[in-house]
């Protein structure tokens, strides 16, 4: 086994800028879901993250051309306007080396357990379950491990100070086991950030297109067009394998493997 690198090497590593943001309600209201997304970018690739914000700007705010005017997946690609999602989707899936991370939480399954009911305690340990995930893909990104920097959308109610506080002792083995997760590859502490971060609109809209696949009807797989299109970006196992990668349920499985379109999602 090779020696753990220092901080100094690891400072020294190509970097990865990973951009987070969610979709649903946190606690027992509201949706029947909770899920954040990660968009993970190679650092030589940042480029891509503001000519694509810029030109999904500039598609919509026509009149207006050049805005800043932070993108919103709810205000902006709204149902009514499926022109600007297929375009939105297309423009994702052709960002190049990027890879995605999704955590679902199914409330019915998980808030009636462990306090989850209180909405900071669930954003927390939801945080952590993403983080781990993009933990395991900085080290084993294609070409070596590298460090990543997490740009974290903020969340209004939630102490971020707190959730802080709560991943640093996640990270020091201070809240029992963490299997073995390489923390080191991840720039500590995590920011967070607000929505005129360009990054963190695009895994807004990412997270958007997930929201429309999963409150559509489990038989209909038109629902899950714009998802599917990005499929192939989808962090997984060496072996190619998903669920627990790129997707992970904190909950019961079932409430995506049973939607008619989950098998090709899966597929790479």
């Amino acid at each position: 086994m090779s020696a753990p690198l220092t901080a100094t090497a690891l400072g020294a590593l190509p970097k990865l800028r990973v951009y987070v943001d969610e979709t649903g309600d946190r606690g027992a209201l509201g949706s029947p879901f909770f899920a954040m997304t990660a968009l993970v970018v190679p650092e030589e690739e940042d480029w891509n993250v503001r000519f694509v914000a810029n030109g999904l700007r500039d598609m919509i705010h026509t009149s207006n051309p050049g805005t800043t005017t932070p993108l919103h997946w709810v205000d902006h690609f709204k149902a009514k306007r499926p022109e600007r999602r297929a375009r939105a989707a297309r423009a994702l899936s052709l960002m190049p080396g990027v890879k995605v991370i999704h955590v679902i939480v199914p409330k019915r399954n998980v808030v009636p357990t462990g306090g989850m009911a209180d909405g900071t305690r669930f954003y927390n340990y939801t945080t952590r379950l993403l983080l781990e995930r993009v933990a395991y893909c900085a080290a084993t990104w294609a070409g070596g491990p590298r460090l990543a920097l997490s740009y974290l959308g903020t969340v209004k109610g939630v102490d971020h100070a707190d959730t802080a506080d709560y991943l640093t002792r996640v990270r020091n083995g201070q809240c029992g086991e963490t299997w073995g997760v390489p923390w080191q590859y991840l720039k500590w502490p995590p920011k967070w950030t607000g929505t005129d971060r360009d990054g963190v609109q695009l895994a807004d809209i990412h997270a958007g297109m997930l929201n429309v696949a999963l409150t559509g009807d489990p038989t209909d797989e038109d629902c899950a067009q714009y998802l599917l299109s990005c499929k192939h970006q989808l962090y997984r196992s060496p072996t190619g394998i998903m669920l627990g990668y790129g997707v992970k349920v904190w909950g019961s499985q079932v409430f995506i493997v049973n939607r008619c379109w989950f098998a090709k999602w899966a597929v790479p």
